[in-house]
């Protein structure tokens, strides 16, 4: 679990988490011109956004245990790490690099490489991107700012994010899971990625106003698995000369709605009738 705090402007922001791409050298089977025009949109608009996982496709789980069981020579060796470089950094230049410097961090996801050096393709391309690895899951905590007329004090919104894991192929699966970390750990917004769809739904948690005249009010908290960009269902698609799908279509999961989430924070003060302050930012979520 890493733990980051960024200070955030007094107005609204945007972020959008982007994951669950699996370049592999070949767009027919990644979105990539939806990726290119989704980036493109987010620094366009001044958006920060947040690596979900799975920026490259070889190194599955299963495909590293295999490498690593393989007793590769070293030149074999050298030649996957270069493989691994050069995929990481085509997604970069293909679609990525426009957002440098925009990105709040990135998960480490199931695909990706661990390089000689000991550091891995996310973490590389965290680096090209400016940004941090955020490793497994992570607290982000935005916090905005006063002016100091108003005492100088900052509200934040705590954003907790987690590749994901395991299977749901059924609407709501993955906010299930969501759900049952939210009822365990503090936060706002609660995001995963790794299902590839792009489902959202909203708590209002209840809080008790102590201060004249005593109130209840709610806090918005969001639930969100935030999308991807790999197709599953390819028409036409080969395996070298025998028509074969992908491991989706093998699978008989269902398609999914290819493409990222949007999540706008405004943060808000409620003024009460004897000029008590609230902290109620209000959190939505758009696909």
């Amino acid at each position: 679990m890493e733990l980051y705090s960024y200070p955030m402007p007094l107005k609204e922001i945007k972020v959008m988490p982007v994951g669950d791409i699996q370049w592999a050298g070949d767009s027919s089977h990644t979105a990539l011109r939806m990726l290119k025009d989704h980036v493109a949109w987010g620094v366009d608009n001044d958006v920060w956004f947040i690596g979900m996982g799975d920026y490259i496709d070889h190194f599955s789980p299963s495909n590293r245990a295999t490498i690593r069981a393989g007793k590769l020579y070293d030149t074999a060796l050298e030649g996957i790490d270069q493989l691994a470089h050069m995929r990481v950094k085509e997604l970069y230049e293909k679609a990525l690099a426009p957002s440098k410097g925009r990105w709040l961090g990135l998960l480490e996801g199931h695909h990706f490489h661990q390089y000689k050096t000991g550091i891995t393709s996310d973490m590389e391309l965290a680096e090209m991107l400016g940004t941090v690895h955020l490793g497994t899951s992570t607290y982000i905590r935005l916090y905005f700012q006063q002016a100091k007329r108003d005492g100088g004090r900052a509200d934040d919104v705590l954003i907790w994010a987690h590749h994901g894991h395991g299977s749901a192929q059924t609407p709501g699966a993955v906010l299930n899971k969501l759900q049952r970390v939210s009822a365990r750990w503090e936060g706002d917004i609660f995001i995963m990625g790794h299902a590839h769809t792009k489902e959202s739904t909203v708590i209002d948690r209840v809080i008790p106003i102590w201060q004249e005249p005593h109130r209840l009010a709610h806090r918005t908290v969001v639930l969100a698995c935030t999308g991807g960009f790999l197709k599953g269902y390819v028409e036409h698609s080969r395996d070298g000369l025998v028509p074969r799908g992908t491991y989706v279509e093998q699978g008989m999961m269902p398609p999914v709605a290819l493409g990222g989430m949007l999540f706008k924070i405004t943060p808000r003060w409620h003024q009460g009738k004897y000029h008590q302050r609230v902290w109620l930012p209000d959190i939505r979520v758009e696909a």
